[in-house]
């Protein structure tokens, strides 16, 4: 099954992220994040209804499973694709992932970029936003790490 058609859309309007990046489609998503005691987190998505998932590490303290929805605008952003994340956990106890694409190639003009106070900015390529799971302290400061979605065989 392809990830993204019309009917996604339609039933998931569409998304802007604080960024200021809309996203055109969504799918819903399982997500498990276990804790280690190394200071480590394997993060595991799982989109439903289709063969991609995807695994990293983060530095949180996050440990739980939770459901929520991956936005993005191609579903080419789904499949091989490395990127870095940064999650913060707001005030309402939602978890937000922003995934920001890794280039490997000497050819990076065409990643869209954000002005941030004369800085530039990457824009996030795909963002997962779900309610965040228990097993976590009461702050958590944002956190980073990397991951990779692959296709299973």
């Amino acid at each position: 099954m392809e990830v993204a058609t019309s009917s996604v859309q339609s039933q998931s309007p569409s998304v802007t992220v604080e960024k200021q990046v809309t996203f055109q489609y969504a799918n819903e998503c399982d997500l498990e994040i276990h804790c280690s005691p190394f200071g480590l987190s394997g993060l595991y998505i799982k989109i439903n209804g289709t063969n991609i998932m995807g695994i990293g590490s983060t530095m949180g303290l996050i440990t739980g499973s939770t459901r929520g929805l991956i936005h993005y605008n191609d579903s080419n952003d789904l499949v091989d694709q490395k990127y870095k994340l940064y999650v913060i956990v707001d005030d309402e106890g939602m978890l937000r992932i922003d995934f920001t694409k890794i280039y490997t190639s000497a050819t990076d003009s065409d990643k869209p970029l954000l002005e941030k106070e004369g800085e530039q900015e990457e824009a996030p390529t795909l963002v997962f936003r779900g309610k965040c799971p228990e097993g976590r302290p009461d702050n958590i400061e944002p956190f980073i790490g990397i991951f990779s979605f692959e296709r299973e065989t």
